[in-house]
């Protein structure tokens, strides 16, 4: 028994006994004793001591359902009252299960938690209190058995380490977007804040480097097309180069869209590399100047267009490279790096697509310094551990086409759920 339990029902029975007395006393009739005539004074005392207890009684047990009512959000709604009793319930009963609660003399301690949902019921908190027993056990522990529908898609501990956050939602919830036309799409982007990509309804993210990485068949193409839209409607006109040595949908694109900047072959993208990051060097040079009157700005602060390398199945490009003479290939792992590492104050990114993100495929210094990291569909656990570092945290379920799993640094270090936009209508007109 928890210990709040045991005190609500050790309150409870006392309650009971005194009821019991209090309606004994009301039958039976006042003590006369002839010779003891204060006996009767002294019975009716004891009755009205008896019915202010009760009445003392009645107010106890009307305050601890008030308190239960509010705890659970009956202000919320129904629903709402209900779901959080259930999932509570549920949560105190596998925490004791799980180990966690400290056993006393008469009762077991779980431990302090308070549990919360948006008004919709899609998302959700739980902050539980860290103890000296607990500490990293709850890193370890997988508590999405005890939240119903929900699940755990982000977590972390307060600043004082007294609490382990975890930020939920609802497994069941579609985000995916749906346009059925390119109007519909140019409406939506457009109520995007400037250099952000929206990646479905609930993820906004910066520009940044980004790395996709899917099997044929995630609908890898079809999220980097989203993404090329995307680029094409941005008030601040993003300069666009494409890498396709597969000679694929991104080529046919990059012709389209500005063939000057595509390259479909070996020594094409080498040149469009050193292209870029010579670009690169003269933003640099022109920040110079800009960050005299603000050091802490970058390429957004100052109105700068960005500048985005789409490097389409980058294995294909890398294999060439490795079979290169060991100064070309120093020369353009040198140029990625520096993109990389400084492309983002500048607003110069890479967008790499890839299979898989091994270390035989795509340097691991270069995989691990950009930040969105997006792998779609069914994968091994070993592609989650190289893009991400674990596959443990992966949630477990059937991707779709176009869903996977994404971090990025400043919304989750934790993989999320992404789904990206069904776009029915003719992307290739559209661009």
């Amino acid at each position: 028994m928890t210990k709040s339990k045991y005190y609500h029902t050790f309150f409870l029975m006392s309650c009971v006994c005194v009821f019991s007395l209090t309606l004994g006393a009301h039958l039976l009739p006042a003590l006369t004793i002839p010779y003891l005539p204060i006996a009767g004074t002294v019975w009716s005392i004891i009755v009205v001591a008896l019915n202010v207890l009760s009445a003392l009684a009645c107010v106890g047990i009307s305050a601890l359902l008030l308190r239960f009512f509010l705890s659970h959000g009956i202000r919320k709604g129904a629903k709402y009252f209900w779901r959080h009793v259930r999932i509570s319930a549920r949560l105190k009963r596998q925490l004791e299960d799980a180990g966690f609660a400290v056993k006393r003399e008469r009762y077991v301690e779980i431990p302090w938690f308070q549990l919360g949902f948006s008004d919709d019921l899609s998302t959700g908190f739980l902050k539980i209190r860290n103890t000296i027993k607990l500490d990293r056990k709850l890193d370890d522990a997988v508590i999405n058995a005890a939240l119903g529908y929900f699940v755990v898609e982000n977590r972390f501990t307060s600043c004082d380490g007294n609490y382990y956050m975890y930020e939920l939602v609802d497994g069941r919830a579609d985000y995916k977007l749906v346009f059925p036309s390119a109007h519909d799409f140019s409406d939506y982007a457009d109520e995007i804040l400037p250099n952000q990509w929206f990646l479905d309804a609930r993820t906004q993210v910066p520009l940044c480097h980004t790395l996709i990485v899917g099997q044929t068949g995630s609908g890898k193409t079809y999220a980097m097309l989203s993404l090329i839209l995307q680029l094409r409607l941005m008030g601040t006109h993003p300069e666009v180069s494409f890498v396709d040595l597969k000679a694929s949908t991104v080529g046919v694109i990059g012709r389209g869209i500005s063939p000057h900047r595509t390259a479909k072959t070996f020594d094409q993208a080498v040149e469009q590399i050193r292209i870029f990051h010579r670009e690169m060097g003269f933003r640099k040079q022109d920040m110079e100047k800009l960050l005299e009157s603000n050091p802490t700005g970058d390429y957004n602060t100052f109105r700068l267009p960005p500048h985005v390398m789409i490097i389409d199945e980058y294995a294909s490009f890398a294999q060439i490279l490795k079979g290169k003479e060991k100064k070309l290939r120093d020369e353009v792992m040198a140029l990625l790096y520096e993109i990389v590492l400084q492309g983002r104050q500048l607003g110069f990114f890479l967008m790499i697509t890839m299979q898989k993100s091994d270390a035989t495929l795509i340097d691991t210094a270069l995989r691990d310094n950009i930040p969105l990291k997006i792998v779609l569909g069914q994968s091994e656990d070993t592609t989650y551990i190289t893009c991400f570092g674990s596959a443990a945290d992966v949630p477990l379920r059937k991707y779709a086409r176009g869903e996977g799993v994404f971090t990025h640094p400043e919304l989750t270090r934790k993989p999320r759920l992404v789904q990206f936009p069904e776009l029915n209508f003719d992307i290739l007109e559209a661009l």
